[in-house]
Order: structure tokens, then sequence, then C-alpha cells
């Protein structure tokens, strides 16, 4: 039950480190292939899922930290290989009946346990990292190692002391483990795609420019803004007192920072914002060729009017504050004022209609894929 605790655990922790993963792990994707795979991201979760689960078997459940004052590593620390193992057999005479009493005994499942908690860490490092035979045997004890570590040292210093036995025992079978999940590995062989393939289909992907890579690209350039946006608001805080007052204005004027921004990366790079660049894809012409400041100026102009408008006919009606008499008329405005982005992403990430929204429509500008340098696909390879 108490594994069964632990994994539970794991898959309640498990969406939050998921959730922190995805921005940073998208970001790489985009720019190394062009695309993200969705084979390859469940490779990927699946294995942070795997090595939290594995980690909470190892430390949990947590103790009170007052049952841990006084215990010391000497009594919690084994150095003899497969102790529990002799003191069973000490002095037992080997037979049918000790055999069975042995195989439902706590030795045995114990030993097994460290066994199987690292037979998927080895076939993940054969089969979608591509590590050598030595290389998993290493990075396998290496990994026990910090299990052990996390024991002998009452999880890095939380704990008045240890609370669970430091064993070299774990050190011998997890790395076992770890080998021979790296075996089992080639029973996926010839039926699982290859690390290679999974790369090849990602950049066949890469090429075309869907609607889901905009919106990622998009993303990426809205929080490079706003991190740049809130240490100009720190500033303006402290010099302006009064600017710390909320209003429709400030959204209107957070939206135009947002655009004059991404104008500003497109004029000066030729077609790139920092989520472009990222995502790998450039703003041109219809025609493919380069867009002209012209295009672009237009393109950024009619993103704020469509999305910026009924915004700014809210603030002439209500004084820019929120909470007046035209509240019913604010909100709808409000509501409407974001409807374009609510159109875009459905239509961009869900439809993936190939019709361009009405900013790009109207600029003549679309996106086209950057090609990933050759020596870039060496690297990944």
């Amino acid at each position: 039950m108490v594994y069964i605790d632990d994994v539970v655990t794991g898959l309640i922790v498990f969406p939050f480190i998921a959730a922190l993963f995805t921005f940073p792990y998208v970001m790489i994707q985009y720019h190394r292939y062009g695309s993200v795979s969705k084979y390859r991201s469940l490779i990927i979760y699946s294995f942070i899922l795997y090595m939290l689960i594995a980690y909470f078997m190892v430390i949990l459940p947590l103790p009170d930290r007052a049952s841990t004052v006084g215990n010391t590593l000497q009594d919690h620390l084994n150095l003899i290989p497969f102790r529990q193992i002799w003191l069973y057999w000490h002095n037992r005479v080997v037979s049918w009946t000790t055999l069975k009493e042995y195989m439902s005994s706590m030795a045995l499942w114990q030993l097994l346990f460290n066994i199987l908690l690292t037979v998927p860490f080895g076939i993940y490092m054969h089969y979608y990292f591509n590590k050598s035979f030595k290389r998993t045997i290493l990075l396998s004890f290496l990994l026990s190692l910090f299990y052990e570590l996390s024991q002998m040292t009452a999880l890095f210093g939380i704990y008045p002391g240890p609370y669970r036995l430091a064993d070299v025992e774990d050190l011998i079978c997890n790395t076992l483990g770890g080998a021979l999940g790296f075996q089992i590995a080639y029973l996926f062989k010839g039926i699982l795609p290859s690390r290679k393939e999974i790369d090849e289909n990602c950049r066949k992907e890469g090429k075309i420019v869907t609607g889901m890579r905009r919106v990622w690209a998009a993303l990426f350039d809205y929080v490079g803004v706003s991190i740049l946006l809130v240490f100009l608001n720190g500033v303006l805080y402290v010099v302006m007192p009064g600017y710390k007052n909320y209003s429709i204005n400030t959204l209107v004027y957070h939206w135009t920072f947002f655009c004059v921004c991404s104008l500003l990366q497109v004029l000066l790079t030729k077609g790139y914002t920092l989520g472009h660049a990222v995502c790998r894809m450039i703003l041109v012409s219809r025609d493919g060729s380069a867009a002209s400041p012209g295009q672009l100026i237009k393109r950024y102009f009619y993103l704020w009017l469509f999305t910026d408008l009924p915004l700014i006919l809210v603030g002439l009606l209500t004084g820019g504050q929120f909470g007046d008499i035209n509240d019913i008329l604010t909100i709808v405005l409000f509501l409407a004022s974001r409807t374009y982005f609510v159109i875009y992403f459905v239509k961009e990430a869900v439809l993936r209609g190939e019709r361009p929204m009405a900013h790009d429509r109207l600029s003549g500008t679309v996106y086209m894929a950057v090609e990933i340098p050759q020596k870039n696909r060496a690297k990944n390879n």
C-alpha cells in the first residue's frame, strides 16, 4: 500500500511539474526541429512521470521532524552487500519449506523492487537517449547514488537526522536494474520508431508553419515583452505613484506596447520577432519575397486595431475606469476586444484553417518556415 500511495502522490504532483517543463520544452523542440512530435512528447513526459514516482518511492513517506532527532548515519548506513539475505539464511537449512518462506519474505521483495525500480530507466536510456551499455550502467549507478545520498543526508539537510537506511545493496540492485532495462529495450527495436526516425519526421513537419506553431511563437513574444513591461511598470510605480491605478486604458497601453515592440523587432530584423526566431519562422510577402516595411507596419496596425478598438470605445464611454454606469456595455465591448484572440486560437490551433487571419490578409504577409542549418542537424543527430 505504501508504494501505491507514492504512485498516487506522483500522479498528483506530475501536472504541476509538467506545466513548468512545457514552456522550455516546446521552445527547444520548435527551435531544434520546427515542430513538436506527439510521440516524442509522450516519451519525454512519461519519463518525467517515471522519475518523479521512482523518487517518491525512495523518499516517501516523510517522517515527523521530531522523530528523526538523534538519528545517526551509523545506524542508517549499511556497507555490507546483501546483508539482509545473509541474515535471513543464517543458521537456516535450505529446504522446500524455507524456500517457499523466502519467496514471500520482505528481504527478497525488497531486492526485487530495487532491481525493478531502475529497469524503466535503462529502457529509456537505450531506446530514446541512445546511450551505450557502459554509459547506461554508469548513469544507473549515479541515479542510485543520488537516491542513497538523499537518504544519507536526511533529504540534504531538511531533517535533523536520516530516517531511511542507505544500503550499498541498493546501489548494486539499481545498477543491475538499469543494465537489465538496457537489454529489454532491444525488444522495442523494429517495433517502435527509432529516435532518428522521430527526428526526421519532426523536420519534415517543420517545413510547414502550422497554426499551433504560430500560437506558440505569439506566446513566446508575449512572455518576453511582458517581462520587459513588468520592469518598466516597476520603474513607473516608483516615479509616478498614480500609475498604480488599474483601468481600461491600462489594458490598451499594454497591448499597444506589445504591438509596438513586435513591430520594431520585425522592422530591425526584416521579419523576425523573438518568438519567430525561436520557432524558426519569418514574416514574408505572399509571393515569398521579403516583406516590406509598409507591409509589416500595416500588419501590426491592423492587429492592434482589431483588438483594441472596442477597448478604446469602452474607455471613451467610461472615462477609462471600470465599474461605471455603463457596466453591461463595458463588459460586452471588453469581451469583444478579446474575441479576435479567441478566433485566432480556435482557427490556428484547433481548426487549423489555411485562410489567413484578417491582419495577415490585409497586409499581404504570410509566415514561412526557416530551414534548420546543416550543422544543427548533425549536432541533433
